[in-house]
This record gives C-alpha cells, structure tokens and sequence, in this order.
C-alpha cells in the first residue's frame, strides 16, 4: 500500500513537469514535516509557475476528489489580477470504467 504522502508527491511533481513542459518556470512546495504541518503556498496551493509574458499560475493538486472550489474563487477576485490563473488538478486514478485515468483541470 502505497502512502498518501507519497502519492500526492508523485502526482505533484507529474504536475510540475507537464507545466515546465509547456514552457512554465516553477516553484512546488516542499512536503510537510513533523514541526511544519502547513506549508502549502498560500495554505491553498501546491505549486506556481510563471511564464516569460508574466502570467503567474497558482496550482492545486489532488487526487481522485474535487475540492471545494470556494476558497479558491475568493484567493482569485481578491488577490489576483486578470493575466494570473488559479487551477486545480485533480488527477483520476480510476473511475468507474476502469479506463479513464489522467488530469482534469478546474479553472477557477
């Protein structure tokens, strides 16, 4: 059985290199520690990325389960300006057919 810390690293960093694939500079968060419980960007975000025209992009990553969307919503009206995006990446594992596996990506 594998982790749950491990598998959100994994898909953290799937995340991360399909960004920097599409031309992204990135930062992703490092993994939280006994002394360091909290230490998601913003306490909202995984990963961020920014591109040469100065588009900034703010990612969540999770797994099998949308979040609830409401915090971020509010991170973007109030703190972003209109070229920056706020994502999140949900990637399916399995689903009911048993053959669809890969990213959903939510644009808030």
């Amino acid at each position: 059985m594998v982790s749950s810390r491990a598998k959100g690293n994994r898909y953290e960093r799937l995340a991360e290199n399909e960004l920097i694939r599409h031309g992204w500079i990135t930062y992703r968060v490092k993994g939280s520690t006994k002394f360091n419980k909290n230490v998601d960007i913003f306490g909202l975000f995984d990963i961020i990325g920014k591109n040469f025209d100065g588009t900034t992009i703010y990612v969540q990553v999770k797994t099998n389960r949308k979040p609830v969307l409401l915090l971020y919503q509010a991170f973007k009206w109030v703190l972003c300006n209109k070229h920056d995006k706020v994502q999140v990446w949900i990637y399916y594992e399995r689903g009911k057919s048993k053959k669809w596996k890969g990213w959903r990506k939510i644009k808030i």
